[in-house]
């Protein structure tokens, strides 16, 4: 398992809600971008889209503008999402905020992506894309609820209305945005920050296990971010505030994810010692 990058992962400021798409042996990490220094909410013009041939360094290879999409020129409102890649496609499913979300569509995941509806497909965000064991894609979302449904073929329609998850806080598991799903061994991993729960069936219920992590953010509900398979083992993306009492400009950080034969799950942040 080669050692993850023990630093931010780009100097620069502002790389926030990362979510990784493996296409051949390249990872992605589609991501926000915050400029709002000094201001008391989010600042969010456009995404970025960065590539990773070992997961140390990282270059900015595609920028995703809002005004290619129903948003328009100017929009700053550009929240998390996810892209998946089918029959030689990317899909990139983005917020608007937290008003609805939309579809953009591309040849390859460096772009140009190009709004897939003229509208939204949903009135919700944060979207996450799941691809199930049997190949079928779903697009989860929400915020104090979670909702999926399996997209059609063209993935800019659901093939089913969507359902809720079922889902055992335990009054822990954080009632917040910015889910994230993935599966292991039969097990399936519904994620909010470092707060994870698990379950045995695709909708659930899940129940809240406990924190994947303490520190780095984690263990606030604020920590966004997808968990993700690459040559052979699992590692962990997520974002962390500098400072959020004065701006929400966020950086984000990555480590290998250690499971346990009972389905429990941490994050191994030791890589990251040394840079708290």
């Amino acid at each position: 398992m080669p050692p993850p990058h023990t630093k931010a992962l780009v100097s620069e400021p502002g790389m926030s809600d990362p979510h990784a798409l493996i296409h051949g042996d390249t990872c992605y990490l589609f991501t926000g971008h915050d400029v709002g220094f000094g201001v008391d909410d989010w600042v969010m013009p456009e995404w970025r889209v960065y590539r990773s041939d070992d997961l140390r360094r990282w270059r900015h290879v595609a920028t995703i503008d809002p005004a290619d999409t129903y948003l328009g020129a100017g929009h700053t409102a550009c929240w998390g999402g996810d892209a998946v890649t089918r029959d030689g496609r990317t899909y990139w499913y983005f917020s608007n905020g937290s008003k609805d979300l939309g579809v953009a569509v591309a040849d390859h995941p460096e772009g140009r992506f190009v709004d897939a509806l003229g509208g939204p497909l949903v009135d919700s965000f944060d979207p996450t894309v799941f691809v199930d064991v049997d190949g079928t894609h779903y697009l989860v979302y929400g915020m104090h609820e979670y909702w999926i449904a399996p997209l059609d073929e063209s993935m800019t329609a659901f093939a089913e209305a969507p359902r809720r998850l079922a889902l055992d806080r335990r009054g822990v598991f954080p009632s917040t945005d910015k889910n994230a799903l993935h599966e292991r061994d039969g097990i399936y991993y519904l994620s909010c920050s470092g707060y994870y729960a698990t379950s045995r069936s695709l909708h659930g219920p899940y129940v809240h296990r406990g924190l994947v992590g303490t520190g780095w953010g984690l263990d606030t509900p604020y920590a966004h971010g997808d968990f993700f398979r690459w040559r052979g083992d699992w590692y962990h993306v997520w974002c962390r505030y500098r400072d959020r009492s004065h701006d929400r400009i966020r950086d984000s950080f990555i480590a290998p994810v250690v499971y346990d034969d009972d389905g429990a799950m941490r994050t191994d942040l030791s890589a990251l010692d040394g840079h708290r």
